[in-house]
């Protein structure tokens, strides 16, 4: 028991009375992403409050993310929620158990899942801001629903919750989008993440890891791309030269959970330009088979020496 705003909060639960109502039950579950949510950053990298939308141009398609004045982007820090939301969805479907888009948790649960030890009760009101800043940040896009596409407009959690029981904090009830929820469990579209994820602090770490992750995978031995163009998914409200200077110091440290970066120099006709290359730690130094390729820009693989 502990204090929440001036309120007592427990363990208690919060009557189900919706038939959708997933409630958080797994104790020890691996953290899980939504594949077409890694490959560019949807998220503001900064902890600071970001106004100015994130947009994402391909040939096939496009994103727009925005936040209002009060609450601005939800931060890559926050979708620490949607991947609890999402991990907790898999492991009931890898289970056997019903599921729905309407999702009640405590803050107890959600703190286990990232490995948080100590919290009081401005850790808990920290939860409230989070999914505050999910709900008011609004995303248009012609994301993939099923096999189809079509233009699409929702926020990332459609409803928010907290629920008081007179002076007691009962836990969090959130709705996830339609989308969310069926990519999720009926198409899988998900990859685990490491189980230290949590422990990365910065925001564009944390993006580097979950592109990592998504590109290079855990069968490839590297990814290989053009460093403008990484830095375009990355949603990056800096300048190219500072988001340079952050990769250098990042390539430096030399400590990006699970891959090495390392920065390469490639040569066209007209100029001399750069490139990142994504080593899977585990593969390094491991013999290169069909299975394990070093992938990328047709343009831009090459033999590397690590």
């Amino acid at each position: 028991m502990g204090a929440f705003l001036g309120v007592k909060y427990t363990m208690a639960r919060i009557q189900p009375e919706q038939l959708d109502l997933f409630i958080a039950s797994a104790t020890d579950v691996s953290p899980k992403a939504h594949r077409d949510l890694m490959a560019r950053c949807w998220f503001n990298l900064s902890k600071k409050p970001r106004i100015i939308p994130i947009e994402h141009h391909s040939q096939n398609s496009w994103v727009k993310i925005s936040g209002n004045e009060k609450y601005g982007i939800a931060t890559i820090f926050d979708q620490d929620i949607l991947l609890f939301v999402i991990s907790q969805l898999m492991d009931a479907v890898n289970q056997g158990f019903p599921t729905g888009r309407r999702f009640q948790f405590t803050g107890y649960e959600y703190f286990k899942f990232i490995g948080r030890k100590h919290f009081g009760g401005k850790a808990y009101s920290d939860i409230w801001k989070s999914l505050e800043r999910l709900h008011h940040t609004f995303v248009e896009t012609d994301i993939r629903l099923g096999d189809s596409k079509r233009h699409h407009s929702f926020n990332w959690l459609s409803e928010i919750k907290q629920v008081l029981d007179g002076d007691k904090h009962r836990g969090y009830e959130v709705v996830i989008p339609e989308w969310l929820y069926t990519s999720v469990v009926e198409n899988k579209m998900v990859l685990t993440l490491d189980n230290d994820y949590f422990s990365i602090k910065g925001g564009l770490e944390r993006w580097l890891y979950m592109f990592a992750r998504k590109s290079t995978g855990r069968q490839q031995s590297s990814w290989t791309e053009n460093t403008k163009s990484i830095y375009h998914k990355s949603g990056s409200l800096g300048s190219f030269g500072e988001f340079n200077r952050k990769i250098k110091q990042i390539i430096k440290k030399d400590d990006l959970l699970g891959y090495q970066v390392q920065e390469i120099v490639t040569l066209s006709k007209h100029r001399k330009d750069y490139a990142l290359v994504f080593h899977n730690r585990d593969l390094i130094g491991a013999p290169v088979s069909a299975k394990q390729s070093t992938s990328g820009a047709s343009k831009y693989r090459r033999k590397l020496d690590v």
